[in-house]
């Protein structure tokens, strides 16, 4: 079994918490800021979609394995910061929304990620509890 295999569940985890935090986001703005507000907050979560789905590759590429591995994937993971600020910046200056829309639709991935840590070292303790 590889690294992969055993990371999937975690991983598509994080993708549906992502997916949690940008619909309660989303209501929210748009509750709050109006649909403006709540689309930019979307198109920030979407560009989290994609910057979780490069991290995920760009790990794959720098974790040993049986494969050959590309180092300019590896080395990508610099670019996709700048990438992603770009992309936040055009958002907020293309649209003319609220910049906190966008950087909080970019941070959902961040959130999710957090919270699947917490969540699995809670349940850790309560397993681990529960054992004796």
């Amino acid at each position: 079994m590889t690294g992969d295999e055993t990371a999937r569940p975690t991983i598509q985890f994080i993708y549906k918490l992502t997916g949690v935090f940008g619909l309660i986001g989303f209501v929210l703005f748009f509750w709050i800021g109006g649909i403006r507000d709540a689309l930019a907050f979307a198109l920030g979560v979407l560009c989290s979609f994609g910057n979780l789905w490069m991290l995920h590759r760009i790990t794959g590429a720098i974790v040993p394995g049986p494969e050959a591995r590309k180092p300019l994937r590896a080395g990508s993971y610099f670019i996709r910061f700048a990438f992603l600020l770009a992309i936040g910046y055009g958002i907020v200056k293309l649209l003319n929304v609220s910049p906190i829309a966008v950087i909080s639709g970019l941070l959902a991935g961040t959130a999710a990620t957090l919270a699947s840590v917490i969540i699995e070292l809670v349940a850790q303790v309560f397993k681990g509890r529960t054992s004796h």
